[in-house]
């Protein structure tokens, strides 16, 4: 049976989701358009994906395991609503587990709804966080 289009945005999250885990910035990197938007309530940056980008990706992976003992990232992709034909947007949960937050074994949730096109195979062109991930981290006492 052929897979649905909701099936298949959940598989590329988790997909996502592993490869950010694992720190593999090429799978991470290749989930992106070639130039994508992202927003917070207190930042917008358009981002181009390349080698520089990719090894941004990489840094950023080691402070998260190494400095704050990232032990645990998981999605849960909540709705899916069609906005254009192929483009989507997808509202997901995120959860961020880290050991060496200030008060112990810490989870922390973030909220994301994503633009994605799905043709000719999905990538994100936009990602919107409902708070900023600094903020979170910071009242959660991770950093």
């Amino acid at each position: 049976m052929a897979e649905t289009r909701e099936e298949r945005l959940r598989r590329f999250f988790q997909q996502y989701a592993k490869a950010s885990l694992g720190g593999d910035a090429a799978a991470m990197a290749s989930a992106y358009a070639s130039f994508y938007i992202e927003s917070s309530p207190d930042t917008f940056a358009v981002w181009k994906v390349d080698d520089a980008y990719r090894a941004g990706l990489t840094d950023r992976h080691g402070v998260m395991k190494e400095h704050l003992g990232l032990s645990a990232l998981e999605v849960d992709v909540r709705a899916i609503e069609e906005a254009a034909p192929s483009h989507f947007l997808v509202a997901a949960d995120w959860r961020m587990t880290f050991a060496r937050a200030r008060t112990g074994h810490v989870t922390s949730r973030f909220q994301v709804t994503y633009i994605v096109k799905t043709q000719p195979e999905p990538k994100i062109l936009a990602c919107l966080s409902h708070a900023s991930q600094e903020a979170v981290l910071r009242r959660d006492g991770v950093i």
